[in-house]
């Protein structure tokens, strides 16, 4: 009875820790303050770059690290489990590092910088060093949740399969990718919550188009906390509107 009491006193204290701060900047915003952001086109011109980049980096994510992911969990070598605590890297490393690297890599003196230039792309304060950026930070969460859903993936199921005459690749589509799609649903939806919040690597590769995490540092560093909290509030009504129905879709397919 006490050890129960006090789970359900620490629970409620971490409820609060993370309810009360995203309460007060509602309590504390005024209509005033409110309407003007409502007004403001540059709030929403960055919000709509930072759910258009998040969108695709989440699709380019899901491009690559659920291959990756199939990969890793049906293939056994020795730099197996080597290979799986880089796929943690981007989750670990500094995202002002992060941008750095990218930067380093992709910038239009590299000679990857000019093989994408002859292509007319530049990642350097453009919507395509947004994705590139938020692919990075985010793709960890699409791999590891990937991986898991293979894993749990019986692989007699597979070899039944192929036993009956089926290819690897309707045994794939038909059997093993709907099995894990639920945990794949789970990364997909994390990752685009990643991207969206990204703004270490952001300031260093492509500060150009502002997303909405960039305009609300913007907005505190010219003109302090007040400027700022409206900005915040904004963003943060618009993301519960956007993820409280992915995160209730996703909860109600893995139950069905």
């Amino acid at each position: 009875m006490v050890l129960r009491k006090i789970s359900i006193g620490v629970a409620f204290l971490g409820g609060l820790f993370i309810v009360v701060p995203i309460f007060h900047i509602f309590v504390t915003l005024t209509s005033k303050e409110l309407l003007l952001t409502l007004k403001d086109r540059e709030v929403w011109h960055s919000l709509f770059v930072s759910f258009y980049g998040a969108a695709w980096a989440t699709v380019l994510g899901c491009v690559l690290g659920i291959p990756f992911a199939y990969f890793l969990s049906r293939c056994e070598f020795k730099a197996k489990r080597l290979l799986e605590s880089i796929v943690n890297l981007p989750v670990v490393i500094p995202h002002v590092a992060v941008g750095i690297a990218l930067l380093s890599l992709f910038n239009e003196r590299t000679s990857l910088g000019r093989f994408f230039q002859i292509l007319h792309i530049s990642f350097t304060d453009t919507i395509y060093g947004v994705i590139l950026a938020m692919s990075f930070v985010s793709i960890s969460f699409v791999i590891s949740s990937a991986l898991i859903g293979f894993n749990n993936v019986d692989p007699h199921l597979e070899m039944v399969s192929r036993s009956l005459g089926a290819s690897a690749a309707y045994t794939f589509w038909h059997i093993t990718f709907p099995l894990a799609l639920p945990a794949i649903l789970r990364g997909a939806v994390l990752a685009f919550a990643r991207g969206l919040s990204e703004v270490g690597a952001l300031l260093i590769l492509a500060y150009y188009p502002k997303t909405a995490p960039i305009l609300m540092y913007e907005r505190f560093e010219e003109y302090g906390l007040k400027a700022a909290r409206p900005v915040t509030a904004l963003v943060i009504f618009v993301s519960l509107c956007v993820f409280v129905p992915l995160l209730h879709f996703s909860k109600r397919y893995v139950k069905s």
